[in-house]
């Protein structure tokens, strides 16, 4: 089977777009905040670690969060090939982290304290 030149220049970009389209990955454009307190107010880090400097924000509970990505240091794979009790503390260790923007401020938080908004 040939191509012609056109052909063969249009053939990668179809490709493209149709695996493009036929992945749908479902990534929340904001977050709803799911604080254990009401009385707490969203805590954002620097960095994504639990020991990075902390920024405040008057972020509380129910409040909107615009997600800027999230990521965690061992895969979800990685996690279902370990027993129950190492998979259980590898969670804990490696915790899924978002970068969100609460107004100007951008930082890191635990999606934990984060629930997908489904509006």
């Amino acid at each position: 089977m040939t191509f012609s030149p056109m052909m063969k220049q249009t053939l990668p970009l179809l490709l493209c777009v149709t695996l493009g389209l036929s992945k749908e990955v479902s990534v929340p454009i904001q977050f709803t905040v799911d604080l254990a307190k009401k009385c707490e107010v969203l805590m954002l880090h620097q960095t994504p670690d639990r020991k990075a400097k902390k920024i405040h924000t008057c972020a509380s509970i129910g409040d909107k969060v615009r997600n800027l990505g999230c990521q965690r240091a061992i895969t979800q794979e990685a996690l279902d090939a370990m027993p129950e009790t190492e998979r259980t503390y590898m969670a804990w260790k490696h915790p899924v982290w978002c970068k969100v923007a609460v107004g100007k401020k951008v930082g890191w938080v635990q999606k934990q304290y984060l629930k997908e908004d489904t509006e």
